[in-house]
């Protein structure tokens, strides 16, 4: 009669047998070794030298405690390698520009291309070779490119596509509009810009250079229709002191100013609600500012600031220290967003 030993031995060789053919090819097993011989274990030349990646397949190895430990970790580095490849490819658009005096939206993508790699599903990574080495599993995978390229070729298409419905939707919308469709298409172009140079990492034929170049230029039509842009601004009140402050705020970013009543493409309203009271001699205003942005006569948003002013000589000096609080919350929350936020 067998030993228990013996029988536990044949269990273990039968699961590892079908661990193997659930990652498509037999995995060969070496016996585990004492601890004198540990340093002696010898790693089969196909891991210890795993190939370039070639035309036609990507590669990638990995060793783990079980075997999807393994198979992930052989995943991992081949996307690290992928990661190089892209790297090599990306070109000089990685410091974000400056027009006409304002930040505008940054072109560079190179943390994104590294992040979209990361995101592939390597669904038809397939086992070139594999061991059962001392216990721990290691395992060379390939990908063949033609496949993986058709996948993400896919989906591309797909978010190009969706690019271009949003850009012909430009057509017929005020100034304004324009800014907004372009500023939600602005994840999208980043995406697109990424994806496009892992296609051309994954097969070097794809010319992704045509599509960088589309998705830039509609990267500084963002810019290029704010700097066009004619503001206006009114106020509630016959003090114009929080009128100045926003006049003032927008020439330092050097935005086009229409006069009261004139023309413009953005009607920007103040109203401003001051309450005073005195406190120890003190004149203290509490001011609730509302302010509109309206475009073709339409309200598009409206945003609330609260500021206080004091003054120990009269409430149009507390009202005019409030505007100064104004002045505050606006470089906090910036320019761009008051006016072009939705």
């Amino acid at each position: 009669m067998e030993s228990l030993s013996s029988k536990k031995t044949i269990l273990a060789l039968v699961v590892t047998l079908a661990f193997g053919g659930c990652v498509g090819g037999n995995i060969s097993v070496l016996p585990k070794k004492d601890s004198k011989q540990k340093d002696e274990i010898a790693l089969p030349n196909w891991y210890l030298n795993s190939p370039n990646n070639t035309a036609i397949f990507l590669y990638g190895s990995g060793e783990g405690e079980s075997l999807e430990i393994a198979k992930s970790n052989a995943l991992s580095n081949m996307a690290a390698s992928l990661v190089v490849s892209v790297s090599s490819n990306l070109q000089t658009n990685t410091q974000t520009n400056i027009t006409n005096g304002k930040e505008s939206y940054s072109k560079d993508v190179s943390k994104d291309v590294k992040v979209e790699v990361q995101k592939i599903k390597f669904t038809n990574a397939t086992v070139k070779n594999n061991q059962l080495i001392d216990g721990k599993f290691y395992l060379l995978m390939q990908v063949d490119r033609a496949e993986l390229f058709s996948q993400k070729k896919g989906e591309f298409g797909s978010r190009d596509g969706r690019i271009e419905e949003l850009y012909s939707s430009l057509n017929g919308k005020s100034k304004l509009g324009q800014i907004h469709i372009l500023q939600d298409m602005y994840p999208l172009l980043k995406e697109a810009k990424s994806q496009a140079i892992v296609l051309n990492a994954i097969n070097n034929s794809f010319a992704y250079g045509d599509y960088l170049k589309k998705y830039d230029n509609y990267i500084d039509k963002i810019d290029d229709i704010k700097s066009d842009c004619i503001v206006s601004v009114e106020n509630n009140l016959f003090e114009s002191y929080f009128r100045d402050v926003l006049i003032e705020s927008l020439n330092k970013n050097r935005f086009k100013i229409g006069s009261i009543g004139g023309k413009s493409d953005i009607l920007i309203k103040l109203n401003v609600q001051p309450k005073y009271s005195i406190t120890n001699g003190w004149n203290i205003v509490k001011v609730t500012t509302t302010i509109s942005v309206l475009s073709e006569n339409k309200i598009v948003s409206n945003k609330t600031i609260s500021t206080i002013g004091r003054s120990s000589t009269s409430k149009e000096s507390a009202l005019e220290d409030a505007s100064k609080g104004l002045r505050d919350e606006i470089e906090t929350a910036t320019l761009e967003y008051i006016i072009f936020g939705k």
